[in-house]
């Protein structure tokens, strides 16, 4: 693959993810503004693909592109950036661990998860859910009541991330896996046979 077909399919596979972007589903049991979407499946397929650094560069483009597209509902792009930390996470650990081995096993996938949740919680707990309370001028009482109104097990903002956000991102980190590797794999098998060929 040259640079330009590399550049142009991150540029196509950040254009699909942001309008999947769009297609939002609320989870039961969680807070309104916690969804799941498939936008990072073509994120998935360009670290599968192309690597790692790829599929980060398309959760980079597809944040960008929403935030000038549509802002954010906060003023300064928080949702974005913490859009773009998970899924480059969630793709680059997964893409960087098969481009290495060139297979993907069961200690691929826990270390994968396992690092996702770790970063996501300290990444909540110190930066994105402050930042947004502090932007949306909310006191942490204030703030905490979308938590408790979703597990009555909420008393304070730890338990808020342990309890709400990091069981949301393990479903979200599942979700992604689960539907964008095989679709990956499948589309990788088809570029290798097309380069055979050629």
């Amino acid at each position: 693959m040259t640079k330009l077909q590399r550049m142009t399919a991150i540029g196509i596979l950040a254009a699909i993810s942001m309008i999947l972007y769009f297609f939002k589903v609320p989870l039961p049991f969680f807070p309104l503004f916690l969804t799941l979407d498939v936008s990072d499946i073509p994120a998935l397929i360009g670290a599968i693909t192309m690597g790692p650094i790829a599929g980060v560069m398309v959760q980079l483009l597809k944040n960008i592109l929403e935030y000038l597209s549509h802002g954010s509902y906060v003023g300064l792009p928080i949702n974005q950036i913490a859009n773009f930390l998970s899924g480059a996470l969630i793709v680059g650990l997964i893409g960087g661990f098969y481009h290495y081995q060139k297979k993907l096993n069961w200690k691929s996938f826990a270390l994968s998860i396992t690092v996702f949740l770790t970063a996501m919680f300290f990444l909540n707990y110190y930066f994105i859910l402050p930042t947004i309370m502090n932007l949306l001028g909310l006191n942490m009482e204030q703030y905490l009541t979308s938590f408790t109104e979703a597990n009555p097990y909420v008393t304070d903002f730890r338990t808020a991330v342990l309890l709400v956000i990091i069981p949301y991102n393990l479903i979200k980190i599942l979700f992604v896996y689960a539907v964008g590797l095989p679709f990956s794999f499948k589309l990788q098998r088809i570029l290798q046979k097309r380069r055979l060929i050629a």
